[in-house]
């Protein structure tokens, strides 16, 4: 449905993606994890078509791409970028900004009511929007959203001011919306969140993905030792780590499970409790583990 080919874009001697390369379709929710100033807003803008690449090809559906108006308003009816909050129309109430997006994209503000609803903004949904806290405001951004029921949305730091009751019921309709076929790409610093509910998360750096992590399927295991830097140089004295072992962020250690037999795997954990500072565990990677393995920094 979306995919994205040979995308390049400099400003001025910064390559900011290269040659990137990828494809999604309806159903997915594409997570982006990566820290400011690694391409993820500058890889939105391309796909809505704020900014240009220097050479490369954004293709929807196959067959349209931003050659001239008629596609660039042909894509533009199926796509959705999310509300920048200083964006909002302060004199407006929130029932207004809804009106506007889904008349904008739908021709008819119907379903308005179901996600003023759904969102549980009556209390507040007729006032004026200056007179909205940071979470009224972004909650009110999502419902935009909604209201403009396209297939295709981007949504940068969807979660940014929300509490944690808010947070959960975002994550609930971004599931709702997923099973109605939309294709949905979240950037987000709430890296557990997007654990929830991404069917796969990409990790941006240098240009262009370093890591794309996939949730469905049989996860790799690991036993996971929380371990300072002198613990670590320690244990590798004393032992023979695997060649696969992952240091990660200077305090957490990650030795690989699979393949090996139930006493392999046993042995392994008698011999980590032996060297434990903090805590043991078992299980994935998961998208906090991975950015630190790829964007963290050692002392």
């Amino acid at each position: 449905m979306l995919k994205l080919t040979n995308v390049t874009i400099a400003y001025k001697d910064k390559v900011v993606l290269d040659n990137l390369n990828f494809s999604a379709e309806r159903g997915e929710i594409i997570g982006v994890a990566a820290p400011n100033g690694t391409g993820k807003t500058t890889m939105f803008n391309i796909i809505a078509n704020f900014v240009k690449p220097d050479s490369g090809q954004v293709l929807f559906d196959d067959k349209f791409e931003y050659r001239n108006e008629k596609e660039e308003l042909q894509i533009h009816r199926q796509l959705v970028t999310f509300p920048e909050q200083k964006d909002l129309f302060e004199e407006l109430s929130g029932v207004d900004h809804l009106k506007l997006y889904a008349n904008l994209w739908t021709g008819s503000a119907k379903r308005v009511p179901e996600i003023i609803e759904r969102l549980q903004m009556g209390h507040y949904v007729k006032k004026k929007a200056k007179t909205y806290s940071l979470g009224m405001r972004q909650r009110l951004c999502f419902a935009m959203m909604m209201a403009a029921d396209t297939p295709i949305m981007l949504m940068d730091e969807v979660m940014n001011g929300l509490d944690i009751s808010n947070v959960a019921l975002i994550s609930d309709c971004l599931m709702e919306m997923k099973q109605q076929e939309k294709l949905i790409f979240v950037a987000s610093h709430l890296l557990e969140n997007l654990d929830l509910y991404a069917d796969r998360v990409i990790f941006l750096k240098n240009g262009g993905i370093i890591h794309e992590q996939k949730m469905s399927g049989e996860p790799d295991l690991f036993l996971k030792i929380e371990m300072s830097p002198a613990g670590y140089e320690a244990v590798k004295k004393r032992m023979t780590l695997p060649k696969d072992h992952l240091y990660i962020a200077d305090h957490l250690l990650c030795i690989p499970l699979e393949g090996l037999s139930k006493a392999e795997q046993t042995d392994w954990i008698d011999r980590m409790l032996e060297h434990n500072e903090k805590e043991i565990t078992v299980g994935p990677l998961g998208t906090v583990e991975y950015y630190e393995k790829y964007y963290a920094t050692s002392k």
